[in-house]
């Protein structure tokens, strides 16, 4: 008898004892689980933000448009024409008439047509807040809706509109405010030079 009862109580123990390991086991894979998803969540929010910048990094202007000498800053100065100081909302770039007019970056141009003081003119939305004007040109070689790349040729300065001589004027917006040009690009580093490097760049990302 006090052995048959000493069996019979090791069962239920051992019932038990197993009944709670399973419970336990289930607990442990429940919060596995979780930190899986949260962690599988986690890592496609770092991939969308990683795209996410991708894409941002594309599409600000950050290329010289013209290969040319600034020759009027950004901010109040003596306007040429109108002989009083004014805010000068862009910066201008002396270059012949006919002369190459580069995508700064990647976008969708938003217009291009002729303004009465800004002459010939191209408007390109680079999303994220940032648009680009281009102005005094001589021709457009983009149509509305056109989406462009960093390095696309949209454009030829010229002479058009209030301007004393062939050149750029070029203007940057962010958020609907006109900020300086300048800080977005480096003056030594030529359109060209970036249009040389980008298929290099691109076989060397094939190779790898």
């Amino acid at each position: 008898m006090g052995t048959g009862g000493s069996r019979t109580t090791d069962m239920f123990a051992d019932k038990e004892s197993s009944v709670h390991l399973l419970a336990m086991t289930e607990k442990k894979i429940d919060k596995l689980g979780l930190k899986i998803a949260q962690q599988k969540n986690s890592h496609k929010k770092i991939q969308d933000t990683w795209a996410k910048n991708q894409v941002l990094f594309a599409s600000i202007p950050a290329l010289k448009p013209i290969n040319g000498r600034i020759t009027s800053g950004f901010g109040m100065r003596q306007h040429p024409i109108y002989k009083r100081r004014i805010h000068h909302d862009g910066i201008d770039f002396s270059a012949p008439s006919g002369t190459k007019v580069y995508a700064p970056g990647n976008g969708v141009v938003q217009y291009t047509g002729y303004n009465f003081g800004y002459g010939k003119k191209v408007v390109i939305d680079h999303g994220f807040g940032y648009k680009t004007v281009y102005a005094h040109l001589s021709k457009s070689l983009v149509k509305k809706g056109q989406k462009v790349t960093r390095g696309d040729v949209i454009a030829l300065s010229g002479n058009t509109g209030i301007s004393t001589g062939p050149h750029l004027h070029y203007e940057v917006h962010k958020n609907n405010r006109k900020i300086n040009p300048s800080a977005y690009f480096f003056d030594t580093f030529a359109p060209e030079s970036f249009l040389t490097a980008k298929p290099a760049s691109k076989q060397n990302n094939s190779n790898s």
